[in-house]
């Protein structure tokens, strides 16, 4: 599987990076909506049309009839923004296209994208603004805001075509990132091997996609072995006021979606993504979700925290990481990746920062800076999290992680639920590794009300659990007896470190030595 992503990223990136205007592209010259062949414009509809059918179409023509690049190059072409207002749905994308506005004057991509070309819904209309279809394997889109299409829960950006790549795009905003234009969904991915952010040792074309009615990233079951990385996620132009939206990233029964550090060519700093929601009025929110999904990671993010891994983003999501009826789930470091790139760093103001709940098995949670930033020291001024961690599903393992709520909450709570008597939680045979032991140690659980604390509320019959071999905050261990956080009677706490865990410092190049397979 992670050959199969390398070489569809690969692919992905080779298209985008041959996505520069040539006399023989398809070239869009008007923001009209136009399917005209006397107005002496090439409109995007048109475009879209000609490469359909692989042969000029109206005013848009090109020495190769068979192009599949869609530049632009909308006059007057002085760097100000071009809405093309659409009246009905777009031809759904039936072959693989190049659509690259990009080309257009003025439009940036980095650090955060301020774009010059808008596809807009003003009359409400219930259609998708672009549709890659069945049959659009292998596309590529950038430079493209999107916004508007929320009416009958439509999609900015529909994907059910396969290894598509969308970089440089924003949807849910206006074109330069400041103000919402919601979408239902910002991109709802429904085809194989997406890459939603580009960034190699090439080309980096992070999205903002933010301010959407549903989600901003929607990967359905069709949607597995997709990535989300390179992007900004909920947050406006700014990179650190949060948009309404109930969610951030959401996969759905999809399997080995990635969100975050791919693993392959780009540094950690332009893979990353960073990821803040504000819940709509009287809805929550989550910044990430993994629903029914198997084989999902999240590696390498900043959730709740802006690009410099030190501001805290003024989070009002319920949840920051929600791991819902899923298995197999990794937050955070495989073993086989530098820490520095796995890291997540999460923090939330008022929730819960990581919940693993409702059925969850297998999930590993290793490796991430809870509640600091990411310099591994420093407090978030004004930021806990009410919950760092909240388990109740089965069989979860957490290692490595620092774990604070800033003295304001709870470390762990472990919430056995009334369908599962027995459930076992901080285990020390991982699932999720292939089989490889890594016990739930080497945490730093500091600055809690209380440490790791077990619910009885809902479920008076409650297993003793081991969480050994971690630092309390003190030398003496966790209180009652010693003066550190606090362990509930239930949890096995001895042997505990009487110093920081090494790997709850700032730490670049350190794989881990005995992890996962």
């Amino acid at each position: 599987m992670v050959i199969t992503k390398l070489l569809r990223s690969t692919l992905a990136a080779m298209l985008l990076l041959s996505a520069v205007p040539a006399l023989a592209d398809f070239v869009v010259t008007t923001d009209s909506d136009a399917d005209d062949g006397t107005d002496g414009a090439c409109s995007l509809r048109e475009a879209i049309t000609a490469v359909n059918n692989q042969a000029n179409y109206n005013e848009c023509t090109s020495a190769n009839a068979g192009e599949s690049t869609v530049s632009f190059a909308i006059l007057p072409n002085l760097g100000e923004v071009h809405v093309i207002q659409l009246t009905g749905a777009l031809p759904p994308v039936a072959r693989s296209i190049n659509i690259d506005a990009t080309t257009q004057s003025g439009a940036l991509c980095t650090p955060i994208p301020n774009l010059r070309v808008q596809i807009a819904n003003p009359s409400a209309v219930a259609v998708d603004g672009l549709t890659l279809d069945v049959g659009a394997d292998f596309s590529s889109v950038s430079g493209l805001a999107v916004s508007g299409f929320s009416a009958d829960k439509r999609a900015g950006i529909y994907v059910a075509a396969n290894d598509v790549s969308i970089g440089c795009t924003i949807s849910g905003t206006n074109a330069s990132g400041t103000a919402a234009q919601p979408n239902y969904y910002g991109i709802y991915v429904n085809g194989q091997g997406a890459s939603i952010g580009v960034a190699n040792d090439t080309q980096w074309l992070p999205n903002l996609i933010s301010g959407n009615s549903l989600a901003n990233v929607f990967i359905a079951a069709g949607g597995s072995d997709s990535a989300v990385s390179a992007s900004y996620v909920g947050v406006d132009s700014s990179g650190v006021t949060p948009l309404p939206s109930s969610f951030g990233v959401y996969a759905q029964g999809a399997t080995g979606v990635h969100v975050g550090f791919t693993g392959g060519p780009g540094t950690i700093d332009h893979q990353r993504n960073v990821i803040a929601v504000a819940s709509p009025v009287a809805t929550t929110s989550v910044d990430v979700e993994f629903d029914h999904a198997i084989g999902g990671v999240l590696a390498g993010n900043y959730i709740g925290v802006a690009a410099d891994g030190q501001t805290s983003i003024p989070a009002t999501s319920a949840i920051s990481v929600s791991v819902f009826q899923s298995d197999t789930t990794l937050i955070g470091c495989d073993g086989n990746t530098a820490v520095g790139n796995c890291r997540n760093v999460i923090a939330n103001s008022s929730g819960i920062a990581v919940q693993n709940f409702e059925g969850s098995t297998n999930t590993a949670i290793v490796g991430n800076f809870i509640g600091i930033a990411a310099d591994g020291t420093t407090a978030f001024s004004g930021t806990v999290n009410a919950r760092a961690i909240e388990l109740d599903g089965a069989d979860t393992l957490v290692a490595r992680n620092v774990i604070t709520t800033g003295g304001a909450g709870t470390g762990v709570l472990l919430s056995p639920n009334s369908a599962s008597q027995t459930p076992v939680f901080l285990n020390q045979t991982s699932a999720g590794s292939a089989g490889a032991i890594l016990n739930s140690s080497d945490n730093c659980v500091q600055g809690n009300v209380a440490g790791v604390d077990i619910n009885t509320s809902s479920n008076p019959t409650v297993i003793s659990t081991d969480f050994t071999t971690n630092w309390w905050g003190a030398a003496d261990g966790p209180a009652p007896n010693g003066s550190g956080n606090s362990a509930s009677s239930n949890v096995n706490y001895t042997p505990f470190l009487t110093a920081p865990s090494p790997y709850c410092s700032l730490e670049v190049d350190v794989i881990f030595a005995n992890g996962f397979d």
